[in-house]
C-alpha cells in the first residue's frame, strides 16, 4: 500500500520561484533579441582538460562511459557554445545571440552545497566595442530590476588592467595566482608583505598594492587611477571603462554602477570587461560576467564574445518574483547614425520597457544582422522615420515614434 504524503511547502513554493523567475527571464532576453539553445550534460574531458583557460579541473564530475571514456558532467556553458560554433564559424561574420537555462555540475566548496545549480545566461558573439559591453551590462541589469529588486549594484572591472601591470613581472603561475586571491579578497594587510618579498619595481609594487581601494563611483575611481595607469595600454582600459560608463547613463542606470578595478574573475579566459551583479540582502554575487575575445582561438576560430549568467537557486533565495508573460522576438530594429545613439538607447529602453524585443544596431554595424522585424526604426543625422511593411513613416520624437507604432500595431 502506497502512503499519500503532502508535498513539503517548501519545495512546492521553491518550485514556483523557479518557475516565476525562469520565465521573467527567458522574456527579458528575449527582448534584447536572445535566442535559447541547449547543450549537451556530458561533455568529453578533452575539451576542458587542453583548453588553457578553463575551470579549475578538481571542481569537475567526472564518469567513465560504456567505451572507458572520461567525460564530464556539463560544468559550464560558455565553452561547449563556443566550441560547437567554432566548428561552424570559423571567422565571427554575423552578431550571434543566445541564452541558455540549464543544469551545470561542479564539486562544491562547501559540503552542503549541491553539486548541481541551474544557470541562465546569455553569450554575445560580436566585435569588442563599449556600446556592446554597456547593453549586455543594461540587461543584466535590466533583469534584476524585472525580478523586483530595488537596490541592485553591477559592479565593472577590466581583466587587462591587472594583467598589463604582471605580465612582465618576474612571478610564477602560483604567485599570480595567489596575488589575484589577495586583491579579489581586498586582503591589504597581506598584500604588501607578499609583495616585498619579490623582486618589482617599487612604482609597480605601488600600483598593485592600490588596486583594492580602486572602488567606487567610476567617475572618482577614474580619476584615482590616472597616476597608476603606466603604460598606454592600462590608459586606455579606463578609457574604455568610462565610455562604458557613459553609455550606461544613457540607459537611465547610472545609480546601479560601481567600479571595481580589483575585480578579477577564477574563469580565466576573460580578457576584457568583467562585471558581477549584487542585490539587497544577499551577501553573494547573483550574477557574473564579461568578455572573452580569445576563447575561440582554443578552438581555431575568431569568436569574439561577451556573456554572463546568473545561479536560479541564489534568485530563488534572493527574491520574491512575480507572474509575467511571454514574447517572441523580434519586433523592433533600430538603425541608427553614430550621433543618434542616445536617442536610439532612449527609444530601445521605452520599447522594451512596453514588451517590444529590440535590436539595436550603428548604420555601420547594420549589414552584421540580417534578421527580420516587424518594424525599423532609422535615425539618420537630419530625419527619422518608422519603416512597416511597405510605408515609411517620418517622426520627430519618442513620444511620436511610440504614437505611430500604437497606431499600426493593429494593422499587424
Amino acid at each position: 500500500m502506497v502512503r499519500n504524503e503532502v508535498y513539503p511547502e517548501r519545495m512546492l513554493v521553491d518550485s514556483e520561484k523557479v518557475e516565476r523567475i525562469i520565465k521573467t527571464i527567458n522574456k527579458r532576453f528575449t527582448t534584447y533579441g536572445y535566442k535559447r539553445i541547449k547543450t549537451s550534460a556530458f561533455e568529453q574531458y578533452d575539451l576542458y582538460s587542453k583548453v588553457n583557460s578553463s575551470i579549475n579541473q578538481n571542481e569537475m564530475i567526472k564518469v567513465i562511459d560504456a567505451t572507458g571514456q572520461v567525460l564530464v558532467l556539463r560544468p559550464d556553458v560558455t565553452i561547449p557554445i563556443t566550441r560547437e560554433l567554432a566548428e561552424n564559424y570559423p571567422n565571427l561574420v554575423d552578431e550571434l545571440r543566445y541564452f541558455y537555462v540549464q543544469e551545470v555540475f561542479r564539486q562544491p566548496v562547501d559540503r552542503n552545497d549541491s553539486i548541481e545549480s541551474t544557470q541562465a545566461g546569455v553569450e554575445y558573439f560580436c566585435q569588442s566595442s563599449a556600446e556592446a559591453d554597456a547593453e549586455v551590462i543594461a540587461l543584466a541589469c535590466h533583469t534584476m530590476k524585472d525580478l523586483g529588486f530595488m537596490d541592485i549594484k553591477i559592479e565593472i572591472g577590466h581583466a587587462a588592467f591587472f594583467n598589463e601591470l604582471v605580465q612582465n613581472l618576474p612571478l610564477t603561475a602560483q604567485q599570480v595566482k595567489q596575488l589575484k586571491t589577495l586583491i579579489q579578497a581586498k586582503n591589504v594587510v597581506e598584500i604588501g608583505p607578499f609583495l616585498q618579498r619579490l623582486d618589482i619595481a617599487e612604482d609597480v609594487r605601488d600600483a598593485i598594492e592600490r588596486i583594492p581601494f580602486l572602488y567606487g563611483h567610476p567617475v572618482e575611481v577614474s580619476e584615482r587611477a590616472q597616476g597608476l595607469a603606466l603604460t598606454p595600454k592600462m590608459q586606455e582600459t579606463l578609457d574604455y571603462l568610462m565610455d562604458v560608463y557613459r553609455i550606461l547613463n544613457m540607459y537611465g542606470l547610472e545609480q546601479y554602477i560601481v567600479s571595481d578595478l580589483g575585480l578579477i574573475n577564477h574563469m580565466g579566459y576573460y580578457s576584457g570587461v568583467i562585471f558581477q551583479g549584487f542585490v539587497e540582502k544577499f551577501g553573494k554575487p547573483v550574477l557574473m560576467g564579461g568578455r572573452y575575445d580569445r576563447l575561440g582561438d582554443e578552438f581555431g576560430a575568431k569568436l569574439p564574445a561577451i556573456g554572463f549568467a546568473c545561479e536560479i537557486e541564489s534568485l530563488v533565495k534572493a527574491t520574491q518574483s512575480r507572474e509575467v508573460s511571454s514574447r517572441f522576438p523580434i519586433d523592433v530594429k533600430i538603425i541608427y547614425d553614430d550621433t543618434k545613439l542616445e536617442q536610439a538607447i532612449a527609444i530601445a529602453n521605452e520599447l522594451r520597457e512596453r514588451n517590444y524585443s529590440v535590436l539595436s544596431f550603428s548604420e555601420q554595424k547594420q549589414h552584421v544582422n540580417r534578421q527580420q522585424s516587424v518594424y525599423t526604426i532609422q535615425l539618420e543625422k537630419d530625419n527619422n522615420q518608422l519603416n512597416f511593411k511597405e510605408k515609411t513613416i517620418p517622426f520627430f520624437d519618442l513620444k511620436e515614434v511610440l504614437d505611430l507604432l500604437v497606431g499600426v500595431k493593429g494593422a499587424t
